[in-house]
């Protein structure tokens, strides 16, 4: 099997861990713990000292990290110097993150475990998760490629669908296998598509337009082409039908008259894009998507540096003044991104809405998208973290409530119902 390393390794394990959750898995040892150290390191950074009670409480409600593996993984962020623990004999009584602030904490945490830590179960489990990342992919390939056992492969299977990471399809012939942490929409409608025309063909596409998010799709019908990459005929037919069956879902903006669609990767899954994080995700897209078109589609003043324009509406909170800025940033004020100023004339000046952090974080994640492709830092449950700036008694209140949402609601029979709406008719009269 393939070598996993570094940040690979943590961002694998951590989706696992964000899967199973509370399941226990005999078969999984080094890899769930590499999952839950991650997934508190990146809830911690940035944070000031926390109480190890809340710590406990907010790791079972929101990670689904139980007190006894708790301990573990701090011991594991204590001895790569991510936390300090302040404890009273052997009780921890605070925590004080000390993540670093600019650096791939991932790296950090995946120096701690190698793929040979790894037993052949989690081997496999990365190795097959790994490959499903940018594509669904047929069972007697992954076999072929991966030099997985069939018996082996069913197990990481049961585990991965008990998990809702991976899933089976019989389509055209074939078991095709794809992860719903990846792909968001119509996950089924992708298997069909790889039984049909192959993954490698899909996986090309996709890793083409990782490297031009946001462009224009009209344009790539038109040229045949993507940020300088040319596509076959056969490939544009294709990211067409990805479009058509709903696995991508290009955002429309309309300029004027005019209505463009702009092509991003497929949407990642509620597990690794929480709700909070698709509304940045979602106004980060139309960010990149306005200054592709400002790039791309512009009536007069071009924009040559897409990038460059977005660190400037960051850094200074506005992007200069002129007469296509009503036109090519108007579907950010109607998500309260920012607004626009007249200057003079039929001039505008589009202003970053700087009062809620979100529009911050979705100008950076449209910087990243531009710059990597990736989704940067869109893995923080902003609940969580908020949950660990609080005190015992916030966290309760939440778990408290959650518990009220779980409880069943009471069904009343035919006779009860009956009797119910008597005593409801004798109150009125």
């Amino acid at each position: 099997m393939k070598e996993i390393k570094g940040r690979k390794l943590v961002e694998l394990s951590y989706d696992v861990q964000s899967g199973l959750g509370n399941t226990d898995v005999p078969s999984f040892d080094n890899m769930r713990d590499l999952g839950m150290a991650a997934t508190l390191a990146v809830h911690l950074r940035g944070l000031p000292e926390v109480d190890y009670e809340v710590l406990r409480q907010v790791s079972d409600h929101f990670f689904h990290i139980p007190s006894s593996s708790l301990k573990q993984a701090l011991d594991i962020l204590a001895e790569i110097e991510y936390v300090k623990l302040h404890t009273l004999g052997r009780t921890i009584k605070k925590v004080m993150p000390t993540v670093p602030r600019f650096s791939d904490l991932y790296e950090g945490v995946g120096d701690y475990f190698t793929f040979a830590d790894m037993n052949e179960h989690e081997q496999a489990t990365l190795v097959i998760l790994s490959t499903l990342q940018n594509k669904a992919e047929n069972r007697s390939k992954l076999l072929t490629t991966t030099g997985i056992s069939s018996e082996l492969l069913n197990n990481c299977l049961m585990i991965g669908e008990h998990g809702n990471y991976m899933k089976e399809y019989r389509k055209r012939g074939r078991d095709i296998i794809a992860s719903p942490f990846y792909f968001a929409d119509n996950l089924e409608g992708l298997a069909d598509i790889s039984a049909k025309v192959g993954s490698n063909s899909i996986s090309k596409v996709l890793d083409v337009i990782k490297k031009n998010q946001g462009w224009p799709l009209n344009l790539i019908i038109e040229n045949a082409e993507l940020g300088g990459f040319q596509l076959t005929q056969t490939e544009v037919q294709l990211l067409i039908q990805l479009c058509t069956e709903g696995i991508l879902k290009p955002p429309s903006i309309k300029f004027g008259e005019r209505k463009e669609q702009f092509i991003f990767t497929p949407k990642p899954g509620n597990a690794r894009l929480d709700l909070a994080n698709r509304e940045i995700y979602e106004r980060a897209m139309a960010l990149v998507s306005c200054v592709r078109k400002g790039q791309l589609l512009a009536e007069r003043f071009r924009i040559r540096s897409p990038i460059a324009i977005l660190r400037k509406l960051r850094d200074n909170g506005y992007i200069g003044s002129n007469s296509e800025a009503s036109n090519q940033y108007k579907n950010l004020v109607f998500l309260k991104v920012g607004s626009l100023v007249p200057t003079s004339g039929d001039r505008c000046q589009f202003r970053l809405n700087r009062e809620h952090s979100e529009n911050i974080e979705a100008v950076n994640l449209a910087i990243s998208l531009l710059e990597t492709g990736d989704l940067a830092n869109m893995d923080v449950k902003k609940d969580a973290q908020l949950a660990l700036s609080k005190d015992e008694t916030y966290i309760q209140s939440l778990i408290s409530s959650a518990e009220l949402k779980k409880r069943k609601t009471v069904t009343l029979d035919h006779a009860a119902a009956e009797q119910f709406e008597q005593l409801i008719l004798g109150l009125d009269s």
